[in-house]
């Protein structure tokens, strides 16, 4: 699933790469800062879920960071079933 969240006055791309009731694994090209409070952006087919996020931890490969622990701070019953959608597929 493609996420998206601001970053320097630019909207910046992500892949969640797991994902649960509580929060989820975000590997990026850019990451936020650990402690870091923003809106993430989950595009759905009509619409985008706005849903506002902690960013407990970041991990770098090499030189480079490029994954996010993400806390999700308010889950919506929409992002709810989001997580319960994916807990459902074989």
């Amino acid at each position: 699933m493609v996420v998206k969240f601001p970053h320097n006055n630019a909207t910046c791309y992500g892949i969640v790469k797991n994902i649960s009731e509580k929060g989820m694994c975000i590997n990026s090209g850019v990451c936020l800062p650990s402690g870091s409070v923003v809106e993430l952006i989950i595009p759905l087919k009509k619409e985008e879920l706005l849903l506002p996020v902690n960013v407990r931890w970041i991990a770098k490969t090499g030189d480079f960071y490029d994954a996010m622990g993400i806390e999700v701070l308010q889950p919506s019953e929409k992002y709810l079933k989001i997580v319960e959608s994916f807990s459902q597929t074989p």
